[in-house]
């Protein structure tokens, strides 16, 4: 099994030698839909001489602090899997030797974007300018679709009451868009766009194919009762007119051959509050609601680190196959925690998905990151 390790810097710098060896465990959680974090237990002790305690008094990670993960496969150049700020520590000290520890998280740009409240207009603007501007702000690279319409500021003015990633959210959510920030090669991105489900998979999982299994074990639950038709209703002041929007199918492409959305006996969902008086726009609202609803198949599980080739990545497809024809197929990785602690790397993940049996198009022999 190629050897895997991981680079940790703080503000920039390597962090010290000893620090690293003090690390008793780290994890960093990917996450499509949450910020992403990183979770560190150091072993912390009474420093020669006995006046300060080790890493605690190094104050090596201050608040908000910017610390940055990668992780490196066998030969290949380390891969940036977070860049995150301290947010929190917690010291447990102890009397015996060995029980005294420090406890470190840390999260992604999210959290700079969370820290002022502000009262902001956003005039002439549609909210793909909006999140590409706010995304600049931050010096994060702007990963975009184009958001319709482009509101007139003698017609109607998005005005931001909260933090700028409290109206990100609201933004993203009214489009039916994913926004999440993540690392890359090119540096940090904020992502505000559709879910990339034309991409091809990152890999194959694969249950039950004896020496060839990267996945010794897979959890997939079908929530059969989520809403599968959505409408919105508001009223325009200015026109004294009643707009409504009503959606009933999905515009995501399906990962499979058939949608997991009822035709018959739907549940239906309301939507109200959204502060939106457009026919099109709570149109689009609805479709969102749908758009996510539509997400059903859930997948839980953990790689075979003896067995795995690569790394698995969060926002990405990745192909699933051993778990039969209703089930195996293409999956959206929502969520991936790598961990490493002294018995080595582990990578535990969940998939999404909105749709049952195979498309036709899958490809499970090829040989992509996670393939045996």
């Amino acid at each position: 099994m190629p050897e895997v390790s991981y680079q940790l810097k703080v503000d920039g710098r390597d962090a010290p030698a000893e620090a690293i060896e003090a690390i008793q465990r780290l994890e960093v959680e990917e996450h499509a839909s949450l910020a992403s974090i990183m979770r560190l237990t150091s072993a912390i002790a009474v420093a020669p001489g006995g006046s300060r305690w080790t890493i605690v008094d190094d104050d090596l990670f201050p608040r908000l602090a910017e610390v940055s993960i990668s992780i490196k496969h066998g030969t290949n150049d380390p891969e940036p899997v977070l860049t995150g700020y301290v947010i929190e520590t917690r010291a447990v000290f102890g009397e015996e030797p060995g029980k005294s520890s420090l406890d470190v998280l840390a999260m992604d740009a999210s959290v700079l974007m969370n820290l002022e409240e502000k009262v902001k207009a956003w005039p002439s603007m549609a909210d793909s300018d909006v999140a590409s501007s706010i995304f600049g702000d931050y010096n994060l690279t702007p990963v975009v679709d184009t958001s319709q319409p482009t509101r007139q500021e003698d017609d109607v003015v998005p005005i931001q009451r909260g933090t700028d990633m409290q109206f990100l959210r609201w933004l993203a959510e009214r489009n039916g868009y994913d926004l999440f920030v993540a690392s890359g090669p090119n540096g940090v991105e904020g992502h505000f766009h559709a879910p990339k489900l034309d991409d091809p998979p990152q890999g194959v999982l694969t249950l039950g194919f004896g020496g060839a299994s990267t996945v010794p074990s897979l959890t997939v639950t079908y929530d059969a009762l989520r809403p599968t038709k959505a409408r919105a209703e508001a009223f325009a002041i200015e026109s004294q007119e009643a707009q409504s929007a009503e959606v009933e199918t999905v515009s995501l492409a399906d990962l499979g051959g058939k949608s997991v959305l009822a035709s018959d006996r739907q549940r239906e969902t309301l939507v109200s509050r959204t502060g939106l008086i457009d026919t099109a726009e709570l149109q689009t609202y609805a479709q969102g609601v749908v758009d996510r609803s539509s997400w059903a198949i859930r997948a839980d599980g953990e790689v075979a680190t003896d067995h795995y080739q690569g790394i698995l990545r969060a926002c990405k497809p990745v192909a699933v196959r051993g778990v039969g024809r209703t089930l195996s197929g293409t999956y959206f990785v929502e969520r991936v925690l790598h961990a490493f602690t002294p018995d080595g790397y582990s990578q535990q993940f969940t998939l999404r998905r909105n749709a049952l049996t195979l498309s036709g198009q899958e490809n499970f022999t090829g040989s992509e990151a996670l393939a045996s």
